[in-house]
């Protein structure tokens, strides 16, 4: 077997296919000769820029060379190859700040291309118009911190069946409608809200990826109702590590336990809000059992309920507090009305109905002969009060009204207390 002596003292088969000269250091290739049979080259983490003509011609050489990766190289623009053979490009983490292919790649038969990893910011109209008309089935510009993609971008690129832009800075997806042949989507950690509608006539796109974004409802209006409504049952949408309110996306959660067939990793959702439904797996919520503090439709008879409880409870609190008022004012002002009299001393049998006597400010009746009342003469006699005549005896307490009659050798004496009014 022939060997190949590089300048780094290594020796390689004239037959090798793979050759891997990563992290050589090398600022150029102008010592470098590679086995010609070379299919897969990989010179990733050097200094090389392949601005220079000789540079270029050592890959433009290898006339088996299929796949190249060149990541970790400070290019700043991407490399202007010549009729090669590539069709797998990888130019990761190389300065790039634009993903405009010059003209040297007219014709190419470039079937996969990475950018991923560089500072591109915006693709633009006129990035791929050297491309129209090829093969490329593969691009990926993930974690370019882009935040703008022309609505024709990638319209030359007619064959395009994968699409990958993640970990950027997007908003919306506008482009999709002018990829036909688009089957594969991923827009994982970009910063959309919602699903763009956009997505709604997916046309081939077979796979979206929308994991690790900021949605944070979807409902009736959304993609997904469309999709059931015109039968696109052989589409997956990925949406892991959203921002899910649950409290307004009550369809969608309602949807995913109908149709768990759309949503690839619907067991993995969860709700981010509000806090009571956090962390809380979509699957196992029930849409109808969920207290979202009146903000559910079809849940107003519970709120309904509760206020009718706390009215009738409040009504029934004021009733009772009511009577308890009464009975205890009741009680007060009929013990008040006995205050301030004194009990009559002695036998008081005779004088118990001495209220009524007094009653009505009327002359005191006259008493007839009393059989009951009796003196030591044994002499029958009448006696005669009137209330104008009636001496009285006033006290600190009220006024006693006295009865001096005399049957008899005997004198009787009568009262009954009348309150002061003073």
């Amino acid at each position: 077997m022939s060997l190949m002596k590089m300048s780094n003292k290594q020796y390689f088969s004239v037959d090798s296919t793979l050759v891997n000269c990563d992290g050589k250091g090398w600022k150029n290739l102008n010592d470098i000769d590679f086995p010609p049979k070379v299919i897969t080259l990989t010179l990733n983490n050097n200094n090389l820029k392949f601005d220079m003509i000789t540079d270029r011609a050592k890959i433009e050489n290898l006339l088996s060379l299929t796949d190249l990766s060149i990541n970790q190289n400070p290019l700043g623009t991407i490399p202007s190859f010549n009729h090669t053979n590539i069709r797998f490009l990888s130019l990761q983490d190389t300065s790039l700040t634009s993903a405009e292919f010059p003209s040297s790649y007219r014709g190419s038969l470039l079937q996969t291309i990475s950018l991923s990893n560089n500072k591109i910011r915006s693709i633009n109209e006129e990035d791929f118009v050297i491309l129209r008309g090829s093969q490329l089935r593969k691009l990926h510009i993930d974690s370019s911190s882009i935040s703008k993609v022309d609505q024709n971008a990638f319209t030359p690129l007619m064959q395009l069946q994968a699409l990958s832009l993640k970990n950027n800075q997007l908003k919306s997806c506008e482009f999709i409608s002018n990829l036909g042949s688009l089957s594969s989507i991923k827009l994982d950690g970009n910063q959309f809200t919602s699903l763009s509608q956009q997505l709604s006539t997916p046309r081939n796109i077979k796979t979206y990826s929308i994991t690790h974004n900021s949605i944070s409802t979807i409902d009736e209006s959304s993609p997904l109702q469309q999709w059931l409504n015109m039968n696109y049952t052989n589409i997956k949408i990925f949406l892991a590590n959203n921002t899910f309110n649950c409290c307004s996306s009550l369809w969608f959660i309602r949807f995913i336990k109908t149709y768990p067939q759309f949503v690839g990793d619907a067991s993995l959702l969860t709700c981010t809000t509000p806090s009571n439904f956090a962390g809380k797996l979509l699957t196992k919520l029930n849409p109808d059992e969920m207290n979202c503090d009146g903000d559910i439709p079809n849940k107003s008879w519970w709120t309904t309920g509760r206020i009718i409880g706390i009215v009738v409870g409040s009504v029934s609190i004021v009733m009772i507090g009511i009577i308890v008022i009464i009975r205890v004012g009741a009680y007060i002002r009929r013990h008040s009305l006995r205050s301030g009299y004194e009990p009559i001393s002695g036998n008081d049998e005779q004088y118990s109905d001495i209220d009524s006597l007094l009653s009505d400010r009327h002359t005191l009746p006259i008493l007839e002969d009393d059989d009951e009342l009796s003196t030591n003469t044994n002499i029958n006699s009448t006696r005669s009060v009137t209330r104008s005549d009636a001496p009285t005896h006033t006290t600190a307490e009220g006024i006693y009204a006295t009865d001096g009659s005399v049957v008899g050798g005997s004198q009787i004496q009568e009262a009954a207390l009348i309150p002061r009014s003073d």
